[in-house]
């Protein structure tokens, strides 16, 4: 996770240029590519929360080991933020929604799947060095891909308790789930992202 504003501002730069170039198919637009964050989900599935999530369902192996301690056991919903370890909340009804199957990635994935949004699709995204017996040569590795359809809306909040409250972006789902990432950068992608839609 970036600590300060010109780092984040360096790795969105460096995102940006590189769906640009590696991913994006010929006359697809990029609406918004997240950057990797680095923590745990929590997802509240019906109600229950699961804190830090576990992916249900198979997601690609990654290289390497969790790089940052288990976050506090006691966090409640609107606390989240504050909890350094914590880089995702989704919000669900049932196991089936969008936000849950994005929720596997990102807790699998070890903070390297990121959530990409263009105006043809939805993706998991993985840089292809991070994954087991993946070709470096290719840069990127695409998962769960869906039509950009299934995204209702992208925009900015400020969530926790602190003081100032946290930047986070908030993905909108067509059935109603809901995925929030941490991101220092939160309020100029949302904008960003309005304006390429």
């Amino acid at each position: 996770m970036e600590n300060t504003l010109p780092m984040a501002t360096s790795v969105d730069e460096i995102v940006e240029r590189e769906l640009h170039q590696y991913w994006l198919a010929p006359g697809e637009r990029l609406i918004i590519g997240c950057p990797p964050a680095h923590g745990y989900v929590g997802l509240l599935l019906d109600g229950k929360l699961s804190l830090s999530y576990e992916a249900a369902r198979e997601t690609p192996a990654v290289t390497g080991k969790t790089r940052w301690p288990l976050p506090a056991p006691d966090v409640l919903e609107a606390d989240w933020t504050d909890d350094p370890t914590i880089a995702y909340w989704i919000i669900a009804r049932s196991a089936e929604q969008t936000a849950v199957r994005i929720a596997d990635h990102l807790a699998g994935g070890r903070g390297e799947a990121r959530l990409t949004l263009s105006d043809r699709r939805l993706a998991l995204v993985y840089p292809a060095r991070m994954l087991e017996g993946e070709d470096p040569a290719q840069p990127f590795r695409t998962f769960d891909e869906m039509p950009s359809s299934v995204v209702r809306s992208v925009g900015a909040v400020y969530l926790g308790r602190s003081f100032p409250a946290r930047p986070v972006l908030q993905f909108v789902f067509a059935d109603g789930s809901v995925v929030f990432q941490r991101d220092m950068l939160a309020v100029t992608k949302a904008a960003r992202a309005d304006s390429r839609r």
